[in-house]
């Protein structure tokens, strides 16, 4: 199990300004539910829509056997089998820094503004933040962990271009087999 079929210890491919609110689609083709954690980050739940899981994962396995092919990548809209969900009671209107990413759905977040703590923090030597800052997403199973299923994320400068993407990367994860 990984995020975009890359392993944990490879780079970032997922950069976020400082101060940007995204939103995240977390693809889960699986048949198990995924509480998929997110550092440093606050967001909202805005939905979740069933997906022909199947045909995503052949499509998603495709892709990658034929070589990550940004044109070629399997876009989770084409393979939607009914309409968004709202978020569930306990998780509607609050922020959140779990979310629960349900077996063959497509799970959207949207993040507070990536707002680190910049500043030094009155004596707490080597406080505040640097950017870049590289920080983790992933499932809180612990042997889901262990087997990979988490990826480093970057927040940049709002000022700086973002990196160029080097395979698959940006736009939350890909659980499963992302």
């Amino acid at each position: 199990m990984t995020f975009n079929a890359v392993p944990f210890m490879e780079p970032s491919q997922d950069f976020v300004k400082a101060g940007a609110k995204e939103i995240w689609e977390y693809v889960n083709p699986n048949h198990d539910a995924h509480p998929m954690h997110v550092h440093l980050v606050n967001f909202q739940v805005l939905n979740r829509q069933p997906i022909d899981a199947a045909a995503y994962q052949a499509d998603y396995e495709k892709w990658i056997d034929g070589g990550r092919k940004a044109s070629d990548k399997p876009v989770p809209a084409n393979y939607f089998t009914g309409p968004p969900i709202p978020p569930d009671p306990d998780e509607a209107l609050s922020y959140k820094d779990t979310l629960k990413s349900y077996p063959e759905t497509v799970t959207r977040i949207i993040t507070d503004p990536w707002s680190p703590p910049m500043e030094p923090i009155a004596g707490i030597a080597n406080s505040g933040t640097e950017l870049p800052a590289t920080y983790v997403h992933h499932c809180h199973l612990l042997e889901h962990e262990d087997d990979d299923l988490m990826r480093p994320f970057t927040i940049v400068d709002p000022n700086a271009p973002l990196p160029v993407d080097q395979g698959g990367g940006h736009g939350g994860g890909h659980g499963g087999s992302h």
